[in-house]
């Protein structure tokens, strides 16, 4: 399979931009979960939320985002959270001394659950425009204090249920080849050295795995469903989507720090049936 040419058409095909929206939904916070909205240039969210297992949602009001939420010591200071902000526009993997607690790679399509301890963090989007920047570095970030747990945020301090394990090594996704149809919730873990990310699509009837690795258009042969954004190493968080039947392709284009190059070009793909 022509790993590197499919690896380049689906970069290319994730920094492409789409026309804006009319419609900018005020950001809230509740113990339910946190609404993030995206314009270019600029991400509106809530200063401060509670700590716990919270599902995330973006609104894109302007363009294609892809917002990833960053922990932070809980006494990183302001000219350090700057200087982080700053070196995630050119750093291969997340600069310390963030670590990436998951996010939404594909806004539009669903929310994700993500775990929030007290202290701070940082909200940036690491989608890639035209000029091959990532968005936060036009100033598509936001700092977000979670603040201590009172006996309210007891509900959302267990991890909720799952029904399928996505484990992200380096490079390869281990777990079942085969998912039930329906409502699911993947809890992605990530026991590998780098970060790592879960990009889902459906085959479109018809087309192979072959096909779509080597396909210059990939939109063509599937259908993308859902996606984690990047996760560190030893971190845990949860994508809700619904399954039809079909063959599914999980990937990742996280790039390796050493060669630079898409993770999918490593290996780190995977079919999974839904009968």
């Amino acid at each position: 399979m022509n790993y590197r040419g499919r690896g380049r058409a689906i970069v290319a095909m994730c920094v492409a931009f789409t026309a804006c929206r009319d419609h900018v939904p005020t950001p809230a916070s509740s113990p339910t979960g946190v609404t993030i909205v995206a314009r270019s240039g600029n991400l509106s969210a809530p200063d401060t939320v509670p700590p716990g297992w919270l599902p995330l949602h973006l609104e894109e009001a302007e363009g294609r985002h892809i917002v990833v939420a960053f922990r932070l010591p809980a006494n990183a200071t302001a000219p350090e959270v700057s200087a982080f902000v700053e070196a995630l526009d050119t750093a291969p993997a997340t600069p310390a001394p963030g670590v990436a607690t998951g996010g939404l790679e594909n806004g539009a399509l669903g929310d994700v659950v993500v775990h929030f301890t007290p202290g701070v963090y940082v909200l940036a989007c690491v989608r890639r425009g035209d000029d091959g920047h990532r968005h936060v570095r036009n100033g598509e970030s936001r700092v977000l204090h979670v603040r201590p747990a009172t006996l309210a945020d007891s509900a959302a301090a267990t991890a909720p249920r799952h029904t399928h394990v996505v484990g992200m090594v380096d490079f390869a996704y281990v777990g079942p080849e085969q998912w039930t149809a329906g409502p699911q919730l993947l809890r992605v873990e990530n026991t590998g050295k780098q970060d790592h990310q879960l990009r889902l699509s459906r085959l479109r009837e018809g087309a192979s795995l072959g096909d779509w690795m080597q396909a210059e258009n990939p939109d063509s042969l599937a259908i993308t469903m859902a996606g984690m954004a990047r996760v560190s190493p030893g971190e845990v968080a949860y994508l809700p989507v619904t399954l039809m039947k079909g063959t599914y392709v999980a990937y990742c284009l996280v790039a390796d720090g050493a060669s630079k190059r898409p993770h999918i070009e490593l290996g780190m793909l995977r079919a999974i049936q839904v009968p």
